[in-house]
């Protein structure tokens, strides 16, 4: 899925491709992860993340034994430069109220990227991944998403 076009993709990416690259413990997607905020850096692709993932990564990796608060502000400053962030608003909440799966901050982080217009939707979360629609963003691992770049 080579993106022919002058436009740049927009990715969303969730939560968890910012923990894959800034956890101490072994993860999966770490590397293709890694991969992916390489190529917003370099400004192949523009990405995007939510100020909740933010504060949801610092909340989850400050449960691991090697956590270090000042190491995690360093690399979430670095990756705010050149990432961009938006915010869930009200009416991607009220979407992820009326729509509910069972993870309710997989439902906003959805009504988000799909009110945005996103077209892809990062994610290694299979259970965020079989929220897939036939006219919404199209979901891809990690591996998915490099593989489809390349």
């Amino acid at each position: 899925m080579k993106n022919t076009s002058n436009s740049k993709y927009r990715v969303f990416l969730d939560t968890n491709i910012i923990l894959d690259v800034l956890s101490s413990d072994y993860r999966e997607h770490r590397e293709s992860s890694r991969c992916i905020f390489q190529a917003i850096r370099n400004g192949d692709i523009e990405g995007y993340i939510t100020t909740q993932s933010i504060v949801d990564s610092e909340y989850i990796l400050s449960r691991e034994r090697n956590y270090r608060k000042e190491q995690f502000g360093k690399m979430m400053l670095f990756i705010m430069s050149f990432i961009n962030i938006t915010q869930i608003d009200g009416l991607s909440i009220r979407e992820a109220l009326k729509n509910p799966t069972g993870d309710f901050e997989d439902d906003a982080q959805f009504a988000q990227a799909d009110g945005e217009g996103f077209d892809i939707i990062v994610t290694s979360d299979r259970r965020f991944i079989a929220r897939r629609t036939d006219n919404g963003p199209l979901f891809l691992t990690p591996e998915e998403f490099i593989e489809r770049m390349s």
